[in-house]
């Protein structure tokens, strides 16, 4: 780092004054050295520099030895040691060939016995019987960062909070269903299927104008699908931030790290050149990993009915139409990105064994842990971001620089959910097999900004805002549906005083053949698997920006750059099984996509998009409690227009 010629002399004499002063103190150490050898060369004295250790002990000669190291030398004939006291016990031993012919033990005399002997100890194995698991998980965070910078004709913020709220029930009015029970009794109950049932296989459709709405059912939607597009690669999010929360490449500069801490004028956090107003920038992020391998088997047998229900829903909101300087903002990117697959995954005990191959071989023992009644894993999760940043500023820029850091939140909701079990080699429930996984995301933004005076942000899209969905369901292991034979119904049917019986059926079942041992778990009631997760994230960053003043034309305005996340993945742990139903198996898949975003270059015209939210309204807002809208600035005719904005339909 280069350094301007004041501050170079004032270094150099800095430097200089130091070294006067070391060599200084160091002549004063030298002579008070000097002097004492000097001393002690006259009076006749040790050299103070040598070191004499004395050590002045009184220790009588005889009485303290010093030990001596060496071995004493050994006798020259060396004496066996004397025999113990006691008698003296005498043996021989014979060398040479056995005194008579044959072996030790009489042929006469071993046991007669028909056929080889065998001695099986059969291991006891002890298990631990595991239970359920159920969790439930709510996180919510609310920001209310309203600032207000001198005095103007400013909308109401009360006014556009209660816009935004309107436009969130609005988002959730365009899922494809409503958000299921939080009550674990409500899935065990054939009429709640049924419902469910009736809601994936009808949803929303999309009907209102202005809304897309992207729907895929069954098979169609398996893969990675975007926006409503098959990809081959998911998008990854810290590719598409803005360049607002990119972050800075790291500079080395050797030359610069050599010199003090403190001669470092570089810019900083407190230093800032130039003029800039930061009223967006925000960061809204609700994230969950859901981890689940509760149990598995290679084997299922299933006396009820086997019932696998998947949903992923995804809504998106967007008004973002600036009046004035519709420069400070660059647009909004929407990303709706769902993953839907399942991978193969065999039982890594069972590989090379004939119960794979079909050979033969049954197993010799099994281990039956029981369950009187249901077993339940579930989990239910909700995580809300309620965020409002409606900044109100009217200054005058005329210092040398300006900053105005209003906006620049970080808001971040995370969980984590590891739930591992144990794996068997078959599982026989009594009752029903139920498996249900929903997603529900919610994103709305509302950056509807009013803009006078300043430069847009830096180029490339850095005021773009980013709105993300990502959702996930992998499953590892796939399931084959076969029908349920005859000997496995009538093993399910015992109970546990047939313990005996239970055990023969097993373990002479052709299916298990080359399994050397076999673990079962036997529940009576049914298997039930839910996962119910909901994100929503709502933020309100609609700014009025009043700049004047010499410096006022030329101040950067970072009014979007708001970044938004829902990601939720559910990984479910297993293995290849064969499932035997004896009602069947019933599966449905549902992924749904909407979206309704009013921005100026929309191909939707708004008039179009402000008919849909009107309407939309009408069904979510109880009736007598209409919002009204705020008064806006005064603005010139050239900038205002009546019919664009999602907030004039909402006043």
């Amino acid at each position: 780092m280069s350094l301007d010629s004041i501050t170079e002399t004032i270094a150099h004499f800095i430097g200089t004054f130091q070294l006067t002063m070391e060599q200084a103190i160091l002549r004063q150490q030298y002579e008070e050295f000097t002097a004492l050898r000097r001393l002690a060369e006259v009076e006749g004295l040790e050299d103070p520099i040598r070191i004499v250790v004395k050590a002045d002990l009184d220790l009588k000669p005889k009485d303290y030895d010093p030990l001596p190291y060496r071995f004493p030398e050994p006798p020259a004939d060396p004496q066996l040691p004397l025999p113990p006291a006691g008698p003296m016990l005498e043996s021989s031993i014979q060398i040479g060939d056995p005194l008579a012919p044959g072996g030790f033990v009489p042929q006469s005399e071993l046991p007669i016995s028909v056929g080889p002997q065998f001695l099986m100890l059969q291991p006891q194995v002890v298990s631990d019987l595991i239970g359920s698991a159920v969790t439930y998980t709510f996180q919510t965070l609310v920001l209310r960062d309203n600032d207000t910078v001198g005095a103007g004709d400013f909308r109401d913020a009360a006014m556009l909070t209660a816009q935004a709220e309107a436009a969130l029930d609005v988002a959730h009015s365009l899922h494809a269903m409503a958000v299921p029970s939080l009550a674990i009794p409500d899935y065990m109950t054939p009429e709640y299927l049924d419902t469910l049932v009736e809601q994936i296989t009808t949803p929303i459709n999309g009907s209102v104008q202005g809304v897309t709405v992207h729907q895929f059912q069954g098979e169609d939607a398996e893969g990675i699908i975007v926006n409503g597009q098959h990809v081959s690669e998911a998008p990854v999010w810290s590719d598409l931030l803005p360049a607002y929360h990119q972050p800075e490449e790291a500079e080395e500069n050797l030359v610069s790290q050599s010199y003090p801490a403190e001669w470092n004028q570089s810019e900083g956090p407190e230093s800032h050149e130039g003029h800039s107003v930061v009223t967006g920038g925000n960061l809204a992020i609700n994230e969950v990993a859901l981890n689940v391998g509760w149990v598995d088997a290679p084997f299922i047998a299933v006396g009820g009915q086997a019932i696998s229900l998947t949903m992923i829903s995804q809504v998106a909101l967007v008004s973002d139409v600036d009046v004035g300087n519709t420069g400070s903002g660059a647009g909004t990117n929407v990303v709706q990105s769902a993953q839907i697959e399942t991978e193969a995954n065999p039982a890594p005990w069972l590989a090379g064994t004939s119960a794979v191959a079909g050979g033969a071989g049954q197993p010799s023992f099994l281990t039956v842990d029981w369950i009187h009644g249901d077993l339940v894993v579930a989990n239910f999760l909700k995580q809300v971001i309620n965020a409002t940043d409606i900044d109100h500023i009217q200054t005058e820029i005329s210092a040398s620089s300006t900053m105005y850091a209003m906006g620049g939140n970080q808001m971040v909701n995370v969980a984590d959910i590891v739930q591992l079990g144990s794996y068997y080699d078959l599982i026989m429930i009594g009752g029903d097999m139920i498996s249900v996984d929903m997603l529900f995301q919610t994103l709305v933004l509302m950056d509807d900004d009013v803009v006078s005076g300043g430069l847009a942000g830096p180029a490339g899209g850095a005021n773009e805002n980013l709105l993300m969905n990502q959702a996930s369901v992998m499953t590892n292991g796939l399931d084959l549906q076969e029908a349920l034979e005859e000997n496995m119904a009538e093993a399910m049917a015992l109970n546990e005083m047939n313990m005996a019986a239970l055990e023969d059926a097993l373990l002479n079942d052709p299916m298990f053949a080359g399994m050397e041992q076999m673990r079962v778990l036997k529940i009576d009631g049914n298997l039930l698997q839910v996962n119910i997760l909901e994100q929503v994230t709502m933020l309100a960053d609609q700014d009025d920006i009043f700049l004047s003043g010499p410096h006022g034309a030329v101040t950067e305005v970072v009014a979007g750059s708001n970044a938004m996340l829902n990601a939720a993945n559910i990984n479910k742990l297993g293995v290849d099984s064969v499932v035997m139903a004896g009602q069947g198996a019933y599966s449905e898949l549902l992924l749904h996509q909407a979206s309704l975003i009013d921005l100026p270059e929309n191909e939707i015209s708004p008039e179009f998009a402000n008919e849909a939210i009107a309407i939309l309204m009408e069904e979510a807002m109880i009736a007598g409690q209409a919002v009204s809208g705020p008064t806006s600035p005064v603005l010139t005719p050239e900038d205002l227009d009546a019919n664009v904005g999602m907030q004039s339909i909402l006043t």
